[in-house]
């Protein structure tokens, strides 16, 4: 007789069906992980490439970061929108939109140009978006990817301060993608015989420090131990982030742009709080030595040597490009508050700045992002900016004022502010949005850092308890009198008959 053979029970089919499942479901979020990943390092390096684009027409591209971060911002169709740093982006898109009715129904500019330039502020804005959803979960991805890219940008900045000795531009070929951009192939020669401005693959020298110095600003903040970020770094990104921070600080320097000088102060000011927060080792004595014995020194006479002919006025050039900022924020400001209640309120309209500045001033634009945003948008714009900006402050709060977030924020301010006027710069977005989100990425700062008071206890638990301690034997300090007996009152007395004499109630 054969003997049947033993069936698996239903409750081990179950599991056996359960498990698979659960495997099936870790792989697809591991390919998604790693997918998400690329994704972010990708983004960090083409957001600092604003050179690798596709042209579409004779004044405007599509760059390779506005293709991925529309790629990278459908999953905000299926989130929720309580999350209020979403509201970022729409908030700052609204006075845009609003401007575009105003001209067109105003009738006084050109609503081609309009329409042109909300389009731009549309697509370039949404990398706020992609920095919200993927800087929390792949932080280390996207700072490597935009470390790679710093380098690759210090090398070229390397070259070019050689080889406008010679009166040549290296790479002529790299900045004829990007019409939207400054024609550097236009001004090749005068700037590799005159300016001798070295900066990377971007239009001009502002343009490079405005994008690449917060981003300087943070790796030097991590390796310092200033901030600490929630996903641990690998000893070779570590590596990674400081070829990047002293490239890219040396690039800003060689370009000789006035916003090196904010940017030095900061990174010095990281030094001094690792300084104060090391230990007294022989290895900790070795770096000081090199910090501040050697690399110091050296970095201060460069950027001297850099700077001084335009804060002092001996370069032949002159200060010709900061005199033109300052003419194009001031004649903006006049074209926005000198014709009328209407401009005053809605702008003078997305895009109608720059026209006017080339027709009647001969100037190239109002070199600003964050001006330019609110002379085009007008009171309402301004409204906004200022709701943002509280938001960022609410945030700097909650991190007990950290100041590297402060650092960082100022120094992204003044780049947008008076620095640049591209606002095609994805780095500038990419920036914002990551402030909107540093909760998620850093780790709160110490209780006892160097920029906060320490907290005032109260008198009960700043003095010690009393306690009663016990003499010890033989001792000689004297001790408290016995209390008096109290005397009874009147009544509480009784006589005894048999003596005849009075006694107290004890």
């Amino acid at each position: 007789m054969i003997a049947p053979l033993k069936q698996p029970l239903r409750s081990e089919i179950a599991q056996h069906h359960q498990a698979t499942l659960d495997a099936a479901a870790a792989a697809l979020r591991a390919r998604r992980e790693r997918r998400g990943a690329w994704l972010a390092a990708a983004l960090g390096f083409f957001a600092l490439m604003p050179y690798a684009a596709i042209s579409a027409g004779n004044n405007s591209s599509i760059q390779f970061g506005n293709l991925l971060t529309i790629v990278m911002a459908v999953p905000t169709l299926l989130l929720s929108w309580r999350y209020r740093s979403l509201w970022f982006y729409p908030l700052l898109m609204a006075p845009l939109v609003i401007g575009m009715f105003k001209v067109a129904l105003a009738g006084n500019g050109d609503l081609s140009l309009t329409f042109k330039a909300v389009l731009v502020w549309f697509v370039v804005a949404l990398t706020i978006v992609a920095a919200q959803l993927y800087a929390p979960r792949h932080t280390l991805a996207m700072l490597t990817g935009m470390a790679v890219a710093t380098i690759i940008h210090a090398g070229v900045g390397v070259w070019q301060w050689y080889a406008f000795d010679n009166g040549e531009f290296p790479m002529l070929w790299a900045y004829t993608t990007n019409p939207s951009f400054l024609s550097v192939e236009q001004y090749a020669r005068t700037i590799a015989r005159y300016t001798q401005r070295p900066f990377g693959i971007f239009p001009e020298p502002s343009a490079m420090s405005s994008s690449l110095a917060p981003w300087v600003l943070f790796w030097i903040a991590h390796l310092t131990g200033v901030i600490r970020l929630r996903q641990r770094a690998a000893a070779w990104q570590n590596a990674l982030f400081a070829a990047a921070a002293v490239g890219g600080l040396g690039l800003i320097i060689l370009s000789r742009s006035g916003h090196s000088a904010i940017t030095l102060a900061a990174a010095m000011t990281f030094g001094i709080i690792w300084l104060t927060r090391c230990r007294a080792t022989f290895r900790t004595f070795v770096v000081l030595a090199g910090v501040f014995g050697v690399i110091a020194p050296i970095v201060i006479y460069l950027a001297f040597i850099a700077l001084s002919d335009r804060l002092f006025g001996a370069s032949a050039m002159g200060n010709s490009s900061w005199e033109e900022r300052s003419s194009s924020l001031v004649i903006g400001f006049s074209l926005w508050v000198d014709h009328g209640l209407i401009p005053l309120f809605f702008g003078i309209g997305p895009g109608q700045t720059t026209p006017i500045l080339q027709r009647v001033y001969h100037l190239e634009a109002i070199w600003s992002v964050l001006l330019t945003y609110v002379y085009e948008t007008g009171l309402i714009g301004a409204v906004v900016l200022c709701w943002l900006g509280t938001y960022l402050g609410r945030i700097w709060k909650s991190l007990r004022f950290d100041l590297t977030f402060a650092a960082i924020t100022v120094v992204w301010l003044v780049g947008a502010t008076v620095t640049t006027s591209y606002n095609e710069l994805l780095s500038l977005w990419l920036t914002l949005g990551w402030l909107t989100v540093w909760p998620q990425i850093c780790e709160p700062a110490p209780a006892k850092a160097l920029w906060q008071p320490r907290p005032r206890l109260a008198r009960a638990a700043r003095e010690p308890a009393r306690t009663k301690t016990a003499l010890p034997a033989g001792s000689l300090a004297p001790r408290r009198p016995p209390a008096a007996p109290r005397a009874l009152p009147p009544q509480q007395r009784w006589t005894d008959g048999a003596e005849g004499t009075s006694t107290e109630l004890s």
